[in-house]
């Protein structure tokens, strides 16, 4: 039947298809949607005013964006780069002229191919390192980005987007979870945001950016963990692991084992990392679930509440009524360390990082009603400095100034221009919540500044450490024990206030005396940015540094001295007339010996070529001074390589990594420095995605007689761990221990350090260590360190800094030894016929113990009074 009437759908003259047809044709050849940074927060869990998310300044980050051909299937190059803006007046709004100059403030240029089918939006991740504007504070980031057709016929800009910037102490606070409505009690936690009164007028600090990512398709997290350098602390709740790629999944262990913090939210957590990648990690072995017993709920409540908390009683008998709660039932592995008591909360050091794993949800109704549930999270979760909350005395006499009267000290003069009449009968309260002014500190400091190493654990040795001389005698601190709890003593109004001596000066600097109260916290080990904060890119490192320092005088080319010369004419010679003239004479054939000459003459040659490594006329070599930070009983550590590039003619060059967990930048030149013009110019070096298994920087031109530094930083496999096993017991201060080299690196003058709680140093040669060797030895007393001297690249004078009492933090014991060359992982095109390297080894055998948790001071609840009165309302 439709072959003889037909079917008005099939008909070319169909009307209603050729409205159809023009309506596509109306159409942009191309739609985009503004790129997003990783971590993506779904919309309605809040995204804090920043609706394209937000970056930490200093720190690589994943972008994703969304692009769609309307007219036809395409095929092309998307090309993307950031710009840093102090201002909030968008990605091209006006900038002052010395912050143009800033070497930083523009990110390299990132393209990756894309493949558009008509029609179909497609979503497109891309690598970028997120600029500063050198010391300056960072408001916002701007991206821009533009398609180019393979056919070079369509041009398309992006649509841009504007990123918020994280000031310095702030990280991102990720929950995995499809529940997102049971973690809004988080958002206004004080630990998030510390406490401020509604009448102060300084910028808020953040301490943590909450981000819940959407769970619906692929998780938008990123997939190596030196994008997760801006993320503190990851909660999983009830996502599967087969939710998240098998490239996101390394990344976090990679991050924790660099010192992320993972905590493990209960019994749907619990279950859903009872998998491969997370089972030989969690605390608690799994074992199904049980009912909670109320004794432990008491026990956790009593031991993590702080003194003044009134609400202690009414959460106790609220778990006596319900007691249909449950727990995660398993045993505790044996490095596990319990949290407080009741055996509910319990963590366990994953390399440098936390593991800290609930047996019952943290969420539950019976702990956020407890008046000291984020003093809880503060301390016992987070591991962090304990708090006090005490009257602002400045912003009181203010507000007296203002309102022109003075009234007792138990009263407090509403800011002027407040409304008298929102209070009941005239009698005026504090402020809106019925709280005077009031400043969050943490005990034994004047200010509310925050260092970043409180709120994230997270270390790069060529990134964050000092790298002090060796004759550096470190700053003085105290064992590693949690913060006196000051006394809480009422005042003249009855009300709660910290001792004096508690909130005495200290000085924030991590090398002072003065600021042990935050010691076991900050160490002075620590090199920290103004801007990026801890963890972030930095060509600028002590370390960094000191490699760049050192390649200066190994740039060139190294020129065959004469006795090479002589020996290999000598070679030739004896070789050429009378080993060729023996040989043919032997076989009686002598004729032949003429004909021998023209290919001994070749081989000659490249054997001279090879042994120079000299191509005469266009010569490049490659000088690399690498650092490998290995985390305890981990098989990855983290590269990174400082590179010096030279030429004697002008080249550009393309460095191609194996896998994509790695990054590159350019160390920009400065006067006298690294010189980078030649006949190629200055031109801007572009990373490149998509192409090969890892990413690639093409364009890095040197010119002629001149050379130029690479930064390269990479996650790389050794093949196993380099650790200690043996009787030893854990805190064992001197032995015997037995290392063992399980890994693929034949390891060279190996020493093994301890800084003691003496404030000395406990060091022993342990020699060559190779591949699968094991050696006991026992910690020396202030053992002196006796490094190679003669060692190529002056890589003795690193090594002897990281051995040295001021860059080891206490109570850790380090190995340093060093490779002789170059690890592998990166190639580099045209080949160097030079490649000379020292590759450092510092592998972290144990790490300084964790504080023990000690609640805050006081609660913010015991400041706050029903109503306020006036002068004369007392009558």
């Amino acid at each position: 039947m439709p072959l003889l009437v037909g079917c008005d759908g099939c008909r070319l003259t169909d009307e209603g298809s050729e409205a159809a047809d023009g309506e596509a044709v109306d159409r942009p050849a191309f739609t985009s949607r503004a790129a997003q940074a990783y971590p993506i927060s779904r919309a309605d869990a809040g995204t804090g005013g920043a609706l394209d998310g937000a970056a930490k300044p200093g720190h690589w980050m994943t972008v994703g964006f969304g692009l769609r051909s309307n007219q036809e299937d395409r095929r092309g190059t998307v090309g993307m780069h950031a710009k840093a803006d102090v201002s909030s007046g968008g990605f091209a709004g006006q900038t002052e002229p010395e912050e143009a100059d800033s070497i930083d403030s523009v990110s390299l240029s990132t393209q990756r191919p894309v493949v558009l089918p008509k029609g179909q939006l497609r979503r497109f991740d891309t690598r970028l390192l997120a600029p500063m504007r050198g010391g300056q504070t960072v408001e916002t980031i701007g991206l821009a980005g533009e398609y180019s057709s393979t056919d070079s016929t369509h041009r398309f800009s992006t649509q841009p987007s504007q990123l918020m910037a994280l000031q310095a102490q702030t990280y991102f606070f990720v929950v995995l979870t499809d529940r997102a409505e049971r973690f809004a009690r988080l958002q206004t936690a004080d630990w998030v945001q510390p406490y401020q009164n509604e009448f102060a007028f300084f910028q808020a600090r953040d301490n943590y950016r909450i981000v819940i990512p959407p769970t619906n398709g692929i998780i938008p997290l990123a997939e190596t963990a030196l994008d997760w350098t801006s993320t503190a602390v990851l909660l999983w709740d009830d996502l599967p692991v087969r939710a998240l790629t098998s490239s996101q999944v390394k990344a976090i262990v990679d991050w924790l084992h660099f010192g992320g913090t993972l905590i493990v939210n209960g019994p749907t957590a619990a279950e859903s990392l009872n998998d491969k990648a997370f089972r030989d990690y969690v605390p608690i072995q799994f074992n199904g679930n049980e009912e909670l017993r109320s004794e432990d709920a008491r026990q956790l409540i009593r031991s993590h509440s702080v003194k003044s908390d009134q609400s202690l009683n009414a959460i106790l008998a609220r778990l006596d009524d319900d007691a249909s709660r449950i727990a995660v039932a398993g045993t505790l592995r044996s490095d596990v360390r319990p949290i407080g008591e009741g055996g509910l909360l319990v963590e366990r050091r994953v390399g440098r990082g936390r593991l800290v794993q609930s047996r019952v949800d943290l969420m539950s109704e019976w702990l956020t009603a407890w008046k000291s549930y984020d003093s809880f999270w503060n301390s016992a979760v987070l591991a962090r400095p304990p708090r006090v909350f005490h009257k602002d005395e400045g912003l009181i006499a203010e507000q007296r100034a203002a309102a022109g009267a003075m009234i007792s000290d138990s009263l407090v003069t509403v800011a002027m221009g407040a409304d008298s009449s929102n209070s009941d009968g005239g009698q005026l309260t504090d402020d809106d919540s019925g709280l005077p002014p009031l400043r969050q500190t943490f005990v034994g400091m004047p200010t509310d500044e925050t260092h970043p190493a409180i709120n994230t654990g997270v270390r790069w040795l060529s990134r964050d450490t000092v790298l002090f001389n060796p004759d550096v005698q470190p700053a003085v601190q105290p064992a590693v024990q949690p913060a006196v709890q000051p006394a809480v003593q009422p005042d003249s109004e009855g009300e709660p206030v910290a001792d004096a001596a508690a909130v005495s000066a200290v000085n924030l600097d991590p090398s002072s005396e003065t600021r042990s109260a935050l010691s076991p916290w900050i160490d002075s080990t620590l090199w920290t940015h103004p801007v990026s904060g801890l963890g972030g890119w930095k060509d600028d490192s002590p370390l960094v540094t000191w490699s760049r320092q050192a390649l200066a005088g190994e740039v060139g080319l190294a020129i065959p001295d004469s006795k090479l010369v002589f020996r290999s004419l000598m070679i030739y010679l004896i070789v050429l007339i009378p080993c060729n003239y023996l040989f043919f004479r032997l076989l009686g054939r002598l004729e032949w010996a003429w004909l021998a000459v023209v290919p001994l003459s070749i081989l000659g040659a490249l054997y001279v070529a090879r042994a120079a490594q000299l191509d005469v006329g266009f010569a490049r070599s490659r000088n690399e001074i690498a650092f490998l930070e290995v985390p305890q009983g981990y098989e990855r550590g983290h590269l990174t390589r400082v590179m010096g590039l030279y030429n004697s003619l002008a080249s550009r060059y393309q460095i191609q990594f194996d896998d994509p967990d790695a990054a590159i930048g350019i160390v920009q030149a400065k006067a006298g420095g690294d010189a980078d013009q030649g006949l190629f110019g200055a031109a801007e070096p572009e990373l490149r995605f998509g192409y090969e298994a890892g990413m690639s920087l093409e364009g890095v031109s040197v010119g002629s007689n001149a050379y130029r530094a690479v930064h390269v930083e990479q996650l790389v496999d050794l093949g196993g761990t380099i650790e200690l096993q043996g009787d030893a017991p854990e805190h064992s201060v001197k032995g015997p221990f037995v290392l063992v080299n399980q890994s693929e690196l034949d390891l060279k003058d190996v020493h093994v350090a301890r800084s003691n709680d003496a404030n000395g140093l406990d060091v022993v040669e342990v020699g060559d260590l190779s591949a699968g060797v094991k050696k006991t030895f026992r910690l020396g007393e202030d053992g002196v360190i006796q490094v190679d001297a003669d060692s190529a690249m002056n890589v003795d004078d690193a090594m002897a800094r990281l051995l040295a009492k001021a860059n080891v933090e206490r109570g850790e014991i380090r190995l340093v030894g060093r490779v002789d060359s170059p690890l592998p992982g990166v190639s580099i095109s045209p080949d160097t016929q030079q490649v000379r390297g020292q590759t450092i080894v510092v592998v972290h055998l144990r790490y300084r113990p964790t504080v023990q948790p000690t609640p805050d001071a006081n609660l913010i609840g015991d400041f706050r009074r029903r109503q306020t009165t006036l002068p004369g309302d007392e009558k």
